[in-house]
């Protein structure tokens, strides 16, 4: 029988521990690549997500700007809206050859008011800056309220302080065109002599103190005249 020498049980370890240490070391080698790949994978996610954070960001960013553009926008259109009224306004009074006096004097029929307005002390009040709105008898609304009175117009232009408060009775410190009159059937209107006037509204016909607009948005410089076809007399 053969028995294994010193040196051959020697030689055998010694190949024995370097195949471990070769095995080891080929562990040692490959483990750290795996390390890397995934601490690389690691940052690549957070830096994708940090991209994604900031699409969002700048998305939400986005989108707020367009909200407040949409208001900006919004707010100009109303603007705008604003300034076409008050540019309507403006063109219609331009487009008006006087103030309320000057444009009364022009209307065929309202010469007795005219007269009145004059006999009363009127004039200069409503030549002056306004606004006005003045609910204008006819001629032969004049006609009809002097009959119904027993008084001719001589006696009427006389007494100029009742004169003054009938015609005042008439007129309010406001430029409102008859769409504007329409609207006014929940709150009557207070003439300059303190009294109510009350708008009715029964389709396309309306009705102020009781007489009815016949002509209506004769504007002036200083306001606007709606003829009637009755005197509104005092309460």
């Amino acid at each position: 029988m053969r028995t294994r020498t010193p040196l051959a049980v020697a030689i055998v370890g010694a190949l024995a521990f370097a195949a471990c240490g070769s095995d080891d070391s080929d562990s040692a080698d490959t483990t750290p690549p795996a390390t890397e790949e995934a601490a690389e994978e690691a940052e690549m996610s957070d830096d994708e997500m940090s991209d994604d954070e900031m699409s969002d960001d700048e998305m939400s960013d986005d989108e707020m700007s367009d909200d407040e553009m949409s208001d900006d926008e919004m707010s100009d259109d109303e603007m705008s809206d604003d300034e076409m009224s008050d540019d309507m306004s403006e063109e219609e009074m331009a487009a008006a050859e006087g103030d309320v006096i000057v444009v009364a004097s022009a209307q065929d029929d309202l010469t007795t008011l005219v007269a009145a307005i004059e006999a009363a002390g009127l004039t200069d009040t409503l030549a002056g800056e306004g606004p006005f709105t003045i609910f204008a008898p006819s001629d032969e609304a004049f006609e009809d309220y002097l009959g119904e009175m027993g008084m001719t117009a001589e006696d009427a232009l006389a007494d100029s302080e009742g004169l003054a408060v009938l015609l005042q009775g008439h007129v309010v410190a406001v430029a409102d065109d008859s769409e504007m009159v329409a609207g006014m059937t929940e709150v009557p209107f207070v003439s300059l002599a303190g009294t109510e006037l009350v708008v009715v509204v029964d389709g396309d016909t309306i009705t102020v103190g009781g007489a009815q607009v016949i002509e209506a948005d004769i504007f002036a410089t200083n306001g606007v005249i709606h003829i009637i076809d009755a005197v509104i007399a005092p309460a």
